[in-house]
């Protein structure tokens, strides 16, 4: 009897991994996931109704229905993900957190787009356009699951994520940095670094005399974590004449795609912890 229930719950989640593989893959969308997945918990409503008698049956079905049903409450929230078509990335001037400093943080503007009228009128008004990304099934299902993982409170805003583990990291927790963290318009966990680095010169550990664009996502042990939107984030810095930046060495070898591309003049160097930033800086100051 175990060994049926088994069968039973793998054969009902390899039913809902295909429908997700198809999903994630751009072949079938949110409606027809979720729709084919309420045919297949209604089919087998109908099932248990013809063998309610049957009791080993019963149990069988009952439970693929409660498993296919579970799913289909969570991926449920699909629905809520589905207007944008496309993110336009605008231009931002780089920011020091600290005046003086020459640490750097980037940022990038996204807007979202409804329509193809909506892209070709912000195409044609705005020259700080830096990438057009078309939306896919994948890009939603990552927002989604961010979501429900926020509202189950098992994982923060990674603005405030970020502000944890670099006062934590500093121990400090000083006036501007406090107050770098009110701007509304601060999201992500990308400025970690830069922060960190920021602290550091403003403590005096670090000296620095040169423009440095940081990016780069940081934990309480001074571990530099990889980041999003790498490549509109050289294209910043080129633009804003900064010659040198620093990402996380998880982003290398997207980097040297994106150099490639691009084809761009700034010298890039990736670290993999804050120690390595600073022996990094310190190079760089010696000789420039």
């Amino acid at each position: 009897m175990n060994k049926l229930n088994i069968i039973t719950s793998v054969l009902s989640i390899l039913f809902y991994l295909v429908l997700l593989l198809l999903y994630l893959q751009d072949v079938i969308n949110e409606w027809m996931f979720l729709c084919i997945l309420f045919i297949g918990i209604i089919i087998l409503l109908c099932i248990l109704i013809v063998f309610r008698k049957k009791r080993a049956s019963k149990r069988k079905i009952s439970m693929a229905i409660i498993i296919l049903s579970l799913l289909f409450s969570y991926e449920f929230l699909l629905l809520g993900y589905t207007t944008p078509s496309h993110f336009m990335h605008l231009y931002i001037e780089p920011t020091q957190a600290l005046k003086d400093s020459g640490i750097y943080l980037l940022g990038v503007k996204k807007i979202t787009l409804h329509n193809k009228q909506d892209e070709d009128i912000l195409t044609n008004q705005n020259d700080d356009i830096l990438t057009i990304t078309k939306i896919n099934n994948r890009m939603i299902y990552g927002v989604k699951n961010d979501q429900l993982l926020l509202w189950l409170h098992l994982q923060k805003e990674p603005i405030e994520e970020t502000e944890d583990n670099v006062k934590k990291y500093l121990g400090l927790e000083e006036e501007w940095l406090s107050e770098f963290f009110k701007h509304e318009q601060i999201s992500g966990d990308s400025a970690g670094l830069g922060l960190v680095l920021s602290g550091l010169y403003k403590r005096g550990t670090l000296k620095n005399r040169l423009p440095i664009a940081v990016t780069g996502a940081i934990n309480v042990r001074g571990d530099v974590l990889p980041v999003g939107y790498i490549k509109e984030k050289i294209q910043i810095t080129e633009k804003s004449g900064i010659p040198f930046m620093i990402i996380p060495s998880e982003n290398a070898e997207e980097v040297t795609k994106v150099q490639n591309e691009l084809k761009t003049k700034v010298e890039i160097f990736d670290v993999s912890n804050v120690s390595e930033a600073i022996q990094l800086i310190n190079d760089l100051n010696e000789k420039h």
